[in-house]
């Protein structure tokens, strides 16, 4: 079986699970990159129920933010549920510009709390999909 095969396959039981256990939709995590877009392509391919959701970092490009519209109003016109999540950490709404000085430090390759903070919080409750290359870290390739 291909690769693209074997992941709109995946998708499909990850579909028939989220419905089962939280009577919802897959959920999409949606950066407006790379991976992100690849998955999101392949959700369309298996022709399955799904949402998306973006998360609100306040660091990406202004072409990102841009991009990210354009491809929502997109999935709209196609009836496809789509939001921003805007992150709540220690019950108020943060940005990375705000987060820094709580942490002490810029995120850097070892302490990658930023992700963790403004990225990883959308979905509770939610079974959610991320795109993510294997290649791309060892610690994410042993994580999927």
């Amino acid at each position: 079986m291909d690769k693209v095969t074997l992941a709109i396959e995946r998708l499909r039981t990850a579909s028939e699970m989220s419905l089962m256990h939280y009577k919802k939709p897959l959920l999409i995590t949606y950066s407006g990159g790379k991976d992100s877009a690849v998955l999101l392509d392949l959700a369309e391919r298996a022709g399955i129920p799904f949402e998306v959701v973006h998360s609100h970092t306040t660091v990406d490009a202004p072409e990102t933010v841009y991009h990210v519209r354009k491809e929502f109003r997109r999935l709209e016109d196609k009836e496809i549920k789509c939001c921003i999540d805007y992150p709540i950490y220690k019950g108020q709404r943060i940005s990375m510009w705000s987060l820094i000085p709580q942490k002490g430090m810029p995120p850097t390759r070892i302490a990658r709390y930023c992700c963790a903070i403004l990225k990883e919080t959308s979905g509770k409750n939610r079974f959610i999909a991320t795109g993510a290359r294997w290649a791309e870290s060892t610690r994410r390739k042993n994580s999927i």
